[in-house]
């Protein structure tokens, strides 16, 4: 729960300077409505402890195998469908230096990592002694 809501709560970062006109941008706050590094950085490690968590599928992935996983395999598909509108957006010269387009791939990627760790096997994680 807390995850999800630390990720629409950035999201709406993403919002902010999505919507801000390019002759704006240096009115843009880091974190509040400016995605930072820093932002796109700390989404890395929670995908590598979910991975850890569970076997990955080794064939196609047949998607909303639960309702959770449905959900989850229908916020990565927005995205995806996000991060390509930003890359043409990004193409056009409208996010010059944004993290944006880098900050919506690894969501995309950190949500298919819960979907399938909400539908995966799982494993003992293992403890450093």
């Amino acid at each position: 729960h807390d995850l999800i809501v630390r990720l629409q709560r950035e999201l709406f970062v993403v919002g902010a300077e999505l919507a801000t006109a390019p002759e704006n941008r240096a009115k843009l706050a880091p974190g509040v409505s400016l995605v930072t590094v820093e932002m796109v950085a700390a989404l890395e490690p929670i995908i590598d402890d979910l991975t850890a968590r569970f076997e990955a599928p080794r064939e196609f992935v047949l998607p909303g195998e639960n309702r959770v996983a449905a959900a989850l395999d229908l916020a990565r598909a927005v995205v995806r469908r996000a991060e390509r509108a930003t890359v043409a957006a990004a193409s056009a010269g409208w996010l010059e230096g944004s993290q944006v387009v880098p900050y919506l791939n690894r969501l995309a990627d950190l949500v298919y990592t819960l979907a399938r760790w909400q539908e995966g096997t799982f494993r003992a994680v293992r403890t450093q002694a």
